[in-house]
């Protein structure tokens, strides 16, 4: 999965529609943002699951309104990849940078940053007992504090944008899986 040496993966970038210097972007730390400053930055990123050397000198940089696409193999380590971003998974060696800084180890900064990078697991988890409705305002009610008119407001918004904002008002065994992922990825 190196950039360097291109064992495991196959890289491809895409820009959006809009250039990432227009798009109306949010830094993590509002007032604090640098253009020239990648978002996301994996330097000679190493981890090892007891023998197993999973992740071999990860270098990845991904800008402010970037695509990225991560394919290989199963068990390359693409989703281990993904974990260390935001500390789901610790890191043997090397450095990860959010928007300029060092990886929160632990504590409040950590929690914060979690707030703010979302992640789409294999497993969608969604709530089983609650409305789609329910499971995308969820969050934005308990994590973020938001009044639930607000919330519910900017999840209709969200599952709008993926194009199951007719499906709200249903229970997730009623959605095929392709519009459970979509849920997710709104939530």
């Amino acid at each position: 999965m190196s950039e360097t040496n291109n064992e495991t993966a196959v890289r491809s970038r895409t820009t959006s529609t809009t250039s990432p210097s227009k798009a109306k972007l949010t830094p993590l730390v509002p007032g604090k943002e640098d253009l020239n400053r990648p978002l996301v930055e994996l330097t000679h990123v190493e981890k090892h699951f007891g023998a197993l050397h999973v992740l071999k000198d990860i270098n990845l940089t991904v800008t402010k309104g970037e695509v990225l696409v991560v394919v290989g193999p199963s068990g390359s380590g693409k989703s281990t990849m993904c974990r260390t971003i935001n500390r789901l998974e610790t890191i043997d060696s090397g450095d990860i940078r959010i928007d300029g800084k060092p990886l929160p180890q632990e504590g409040k900064e950590l929690a914060n940053l979690r707030a703010e990078v979302g992640m789409v697991f294999q497993s969608f988890n969604l709530f089983a007992n609650k409305t789609i409705l329910e499971n995308v305002t969820l969050a934005l009610i308990k994590v973020r504090h938001m009044d639930k008119k607000e919330a519910e407001q900017l999840a209709m918004d969200l599952l709008a944008r993926v194009g199951v904002d007719s499906q709200a008002s249903k229970m997730p065994s009623q959605l095929s899986g392709g519009q459970q992922q979509r849920v997710a990825i709104a939530r």
